[in-house]
């Protein structure tokens, strides 16, 4: 999620996303309400860097990114240990083992975390005691069937089909769970995918309207070709339509897009 607007905007939509009033959250950082809303109002230009630190830790974010330094809200300074992961799930990422892209897709998916809550259950034998409780009473019925046929011969013919029929509801011990757990996450699968291929379909309009946009200037001015500042300028437009990136990202690929159209005799 990225806020836009100022600084000021900025504190005010966090707090709003909380569910926090300025009286609350003013109690958590130990401000005076009526500083808060100016703050808020954007009368206080200038916040010290004490009161940016007590607020991104009440509102749970990165001081850059209440400053609008960057785009990932969450803070950089936990401890690998902080997040859960073992030695190695940090080595599979560190070294590349696990696709990051396609993990973070997973990640961030809305019901990701209940696919893992059904894994959890799975894993713990939360459902399938539901499932053995189920087939107990499935047993129980079509004994019963059994034992009212038996001493009923008449209606044996009646009878005998439903009891078989009752006894096919029973279940393996993991088999529905494994059932929802594949149906789930097949759902997911789908849902990542259709989101990439829009994600693809975004860039291939962005890359055509950056060649339409150079031969619209050539058209323009045959006989002035576009500086490579203004190829540059375009190619930067172009990857900010796509890429949301923090500042020095953007100044490192501004760095490698000069290069790429900088004439050799003409570099530093």
């Amino acid at each position: 999620m990225y806020l836009p607007g100022t600084i000021n905007e900025r504190i005010g939509d966090l707090r709003t996303s909380r569910g926090l009033s300025q009286k609350e959250l003013c109690e958590m950082i130990g401000l005076v309400p009526s500083q808060l809303s100016r703050i808020e109002q954007g009368k206080i230009q200038n916040i010290s860097s004490d009161i940016l630190i007590k607020l991104s830790k009440a509102l749970n974010v990165s001081t850059d990114y209440i400053l609008g330094l960057t785009t990932v809200s969450v803070q950089k300074s936990y401890d690998i240990s902080e997040l859960g992961l073992s030695e190695g799930a940090v080595k599979a990422l560190v070294t590349g083992l696990a696709d990051v892209r396609t993990l973070n897709k997973l990640l961030e998916h809305k019901r990701f975390p209940y696919l893992m809550q059904m894994v959890k259950w799975y894993f713990d034998g939360s459902i399938a005691t539901g499932v053995a409780t189920r087939n107990e009473l499935i047993d129980f019925a079509t004994s019963t069937l059994g034992d009212f046929a038996r001493d009923n011969p008449e209606y044996k013919d009646e009878v005998l089909p439903d009891a078989r029929r009752i006894k096919s509801y029973k279940l393996g011990e993991h088999e529905a769970e494994l059932e929802k757990i594949k149906s789930m996450f097949l759902a997911i699968l789908k849902d990542i995918k259709k989101s990439m291929g829009s994600e693809k379909v975004a860039g291939d309009v962005a890359t055509a309207e950056f060649f339409s946009e150079i031969r619209e200037r050539i058209a323009a001015n045959p006989n002035e070709l576009p500086t490579e500042g203004e190829v540059t300028d375009m190619v930067m437009q172009m990857v900010g339509k796509q890429v949301t990136l923090d500042e020095k990202s953007m100044e490192l690929f501004e760095q490698l897009a000069k290069r790429l159209f900088t004439k050799p005799d003409s570099q530093d």
